[in-house]
């Protein structure tokens, strides 16, 4: 039975529907992924730059925990509101549960080795001297939230499908406020240093999770925790679906990792500070257009299953729109602001890190021309079932141009050179993403998947 919410995924207006998604997609995406952007706006403003520096050291594993944790639930949710589509509840509510037992369950194994190496995991992460210790505090006293992280993003995703996305806004609004008042008085008043700053991540992410748990508790969501039935092998199809944000987030972390160990052997601890700095507004960027893609993901996923292509090739032309706009916004603001944003991440910032991370942002600005489109259009792959193609664009865009373009650059051109890979990798991908779409558009791909099946194929 296709209920009221589903109904207006598939027959409300298009412009009120994908503002209804895609609004609290965007704020709730900033806020459960902008707890490390605080943390380091509080750092790099009352630790220094050393520790912000040590910090920056460990978001690789942190991206590939995300990643992890967000192939299995988004790749879950989408084969979750196909089958809300299609009016089958139980099933839908089936993925729902086997997604939350392996989320929580990696998480905290995830979570138990971190606890387990803190220092050697940092030292492979290319922390030095003094970071070293800086790194494994924080990243220790981390990890022991993670499970709370595994509970926070998921119910988010699933409110989403549930045709909640209110509920998923309120949750991650709940993580920026928590995580801002702990940080200020963990860290601007009780000087707990980046012991402060995990401790208020961590409990800003609980509370995060509490709030969609509430909701699925109550009687008014359709999608609820049963005990798992039939094969578990669904659910290594949905998070192959899934692989692709997956590849986005690890590889950006990968990405970051060979960035710090450039800077760090050649530049010292001040080229990683001002990389942060600069990694901390991409990433901030980034998140809007990641927002954007899962907003209209559980909107293309249930049409799919409903069978309605126009609808959701005006979804996906909305999408595109819209991140190409932002982008626009944040090209601005990088090239007449450049001494500004820095500043916010640190006050007293030394002259010789301020000159260094305005170079990097004149050279890496013009990412914000086709991200946000290569982003939307690998999220609609993924809402309609084709994990390839989505994959295909994740790993050259996040992992395959960006690595090898920043050693062929930086083997060319220094260090400084190596930045220009981003800009031109995104170029590139969006050449590819086009080139992608032209051939399966939602018609097409329509005509060539059945009702009742995943739409896994190719």
């Amino acid at each position: 039975m296709v209920t009221k919410q589903e109904t207006r995924m598939l027959n409300g207006g298009l412009t009120t529907e994908f503002s209804r998604f895609v609004f609290p997609s965007v704020f709730g995406m900033l806020a459960i992924s902008s707890a490390s952007v605080i943390d380091g706006i509080f750092i790099g403003n009352f630790v220094g730059a050393t520790a912000l520096a040590s910090v920056i050291l460990v978001m690789p594993l942190l991206a590939f925990a995300f990643g992890v944790l967000i192939m299995v639930s988004l790749g879950a949710a989408v084969v979750s509101g196909k089958y809300l589509g299609e009016g089958d509840i139980n099933e839908a509510s089936n993925m729902f549960s086997k997604a939350g037992i392996l989320a929580t369950l990696v998480m905290a194994t995830i979570g138990a080795l971190t606890l387990i190496l803190p220092e050697q995991i940092v030292a492979a992460l290319g922390a030095k001297g003094e970071t070293i210790a800086l790194s494994a505090r924080y990243l220790w006293v981390i990890a022991w939230f993670f499970p709370a992280f595994a509970v926070a993003v998921l119910l988010s995703q699933f409110a989403r499908v549930d045709g909640r996305p209110g509920i998923s806004f309120l949750a991650m609004m709940s993580i920026t406020v928590v995580n801002i008042a702990f940080d200020f008085i963990m860290v601007a008043w009780l000087d707990w240093g980046l012991t402060g700053a995990a401790l208020a991540t961590g409990l800003a992410y609980l509370t995060g999770a509490l709030i969609p748990l509430v909701h699925f508790l109550g009687p008014r969501a359709k999608l609820a925790m049963i005990r798992p039935y039939g094969t578990w092998y669904v659910l290594v199809r949905s998070t192959f679906n899934g692989f692709s944000e997956f590849l986005n987030e690890t590889s950006s972390g990968l990405v970051l990792l060979l960035f710090n160990w450039i800077l760090i052997t050649q530049v010292g601890t001040l080229g990683v500070a001002s990389f942060a700095i600069v990694d901390y507004i991409i990433y901030f960027g980034i998140l809007i257009f990641y927002g954007v893609a899962e907003g209209i993901v559980p909107l293309i996923s249930v049409n799919f299953g409903g069978r309605k292509p126009d609808r959701i090739l005006r979804f996906l032309i909305l999408g595109v729109g819209f991140s190409t706009l932002i982008g626009a916004g944040l090209m601005a603001l990088l090239l007449i602001w450049p001494e500004k944003l820095i500043g916010v991440f640190l006050r007293d910032a030394e002259l010789e890190i301020q000159i260094f991370a305005v170079s990097i942002i004149t050279i890496i600005w013009p990412v914000f021309i086709f991200s946000g489109a290569n982003i939307t259009i690998s999220a609609y792959f993924t809402g309609m079932h084709r994990a390839i193609q989505s994959s295909t664009i994740a790993i050259v865009r996040s992992l395959i141009l960006p690595v090898c373009l920043i050693l062929l650059f930086w083997n060319w051109f220094g260090v400084m050179g190596a930045f220009y890979a981003l800009p031109v990798a995104e170029g590139l991908t969006f050449i590819l993403s086009v080139s992608l779409l032209y051939s399966t558009l939602p018609g097409k791909l329509m005509a060539s998947t059945p009702p009742h099946t995943d739409g896994s194929a190719a």
